[in-house]
């Protein structure tokens, strides 16, 4: 095993190791060099020169190298599954991209595997600075202060990116009167980040939200129709530089009763724009929708079947959807497109309410069909 600390070197990107890391492995490795390089974006990222195999899929790529987190300096370093990323192979530099940032202050064991197992490992420690804490909790979705008694999920957006594995020991819920409430979310193994490690989703604990499972007869649903709670963020909650966060954030409200009908978009308001302006299109619901759903699921085609590019915006209180075209309606037909799998607050989705087997695995694709509404952009009276 060799040992180095991490250092950046003036006007370059790769990040060397302190002592050779130009190490002749076994013959069916060859000769290798790992290094820790800074893309332009500032993320860091591992090659490893000289790295020649037999396959090249990422597969086998994943198979022949591995980086682990090292949170204590004694440990070897396989407490927790190797971290996930992407890997990518040519004229003999193999890179792993991480898909979340490295941590500031933890060390990272990267281990280049024989075809007999055995390993050559290195171990990079990421310093930390100076840190301040300048990242906060910019928003949490839902956004309204009643929210229904069967409530799917919360979104935590931060305003950087933020450590992994942190999540449950720094968000609580609590009810009106202070108290814990107890094992109210499905505190999953991997924790589920967006690519850039800045937004959240938490999901509250399904068997406790279908009825008639064990989970909900036995310990009861988390909420309950006309109490108050309070979502409680923890200062302790670090970000991916290792600062902790500015302060802590409390988001208050109230319960109302379960919500089991699908939404109905033939009975959502849709305000047509004139022709040949760039007013937005808009929609208004009658319940709020899922926040970040809404950004990917609705989208406007003419009658072309060409999509309409431009700005989409989710309205206060999700109760509301806009678009901004690129460039001037021209009056036509169009058509309103929706994935059935867009959901209300209570995980209803438009062909179907809310159902999950909680003694069945998730799947890793979910099927989904487009329904759709048409409107017409009449041409401007002369």
């Amino acid at each position: 095993m060799k040992s180095a600390a991490v250092r950046f070197v003036p006007g370059a990107v790769v990040l060397a190791l302190l002592c050779g890391c130009v190490q002749p492995v076994r013959e069916d490795l060859g000769p290798v060099r790992i290094d820790l390089v800074a893309s332009e974006d500032g993320a860091l990222h591992f090659e490893v020169s000289g790295f020649a195999a037999a396959r090249v899929d990422e597969a086998s790529l994943r198979e022949s190298f591995r980086v682990y987190t090292i949170f204590d300096k004694r440990s070897a370093g396989e407490e927790l599954p190797a971290i996930a990323g992407s890997y990518v192979f040519g004229e003999g530099v193999l890179r792993f991209r991480p898909r979340f940032p490295l941590a500031a202050g933890l060390g990272y064991s990267a281990r280049l595997y024989s075809s007999s197992g055995r390993f050559e490992e290195t171990r990079f420690d990421i310093p930390r600075k100076e840190l301040e804490r300048g990242t906060i909790v910019a928003a949490v979705y839902p956004s309204v202060d009643v929210l229904p008694e069967n409530l799917l999920k919360f979104y935590i957006h931060f305003s950087a990116p933020m450590s992994v594995g942190m999540a449950y020991e720094n968000t609580r819920l609590l009810d009106s009167n202070g108290k814990v409430v107890k094992y109210p979310f499905l505190e999953l193994d991997e924790e589920l980040w967006d690519p850039r490690g800045r937004r959240l989703t938490i999901f509250i604990d399904p068997g406790r939200i279908k009825q008639g499972v064990l989970p909900n007869k036995v310990v009861g649903p988390v909420f309950k129709e006309g109490e108050s709670y309070t979502l409680e963020i923890s200062d302790h909650w670090k970000d991916a530089a290792g600062a902790r966060l500015r302060s802590s954030f409390r988001k208050s409200f109230r319960v109302s009763g379960a919500d089991r009908q699908s939404p109905l978009p033939a009975a959502w308001k849709l305000s047509a724009p004139a022709a040949e302006s760039r007013e937005p299109l808009k929609l208004a619901f009658a319940a709020p929708l899922d926040h970040a759903l809404l950004h990917r699921l609705l989208w406007v085609e003419n009658a072309a079947g060409e999509r309409v590019e431009g700005e989409v915006r989710v309205e206060a209180g999700e109760r509301g959807w806009s678009l901004r075209p690129d460039t001037s309606w021209r009056p036509g037909e169009y058509r309103l497109m929706i994935f059935s799998t867009l959901e209300d607050l209570a995980g209803n989705g438009i062909d179907k309410p809310f159902e999950v087997d909680v003694f069945e695995q998730v799947r890793e694709r979910v099927e989904s069909k487009t329904v759709s509404r048409a409107f017409t952009i009449r041409p401007r009276q002369r």
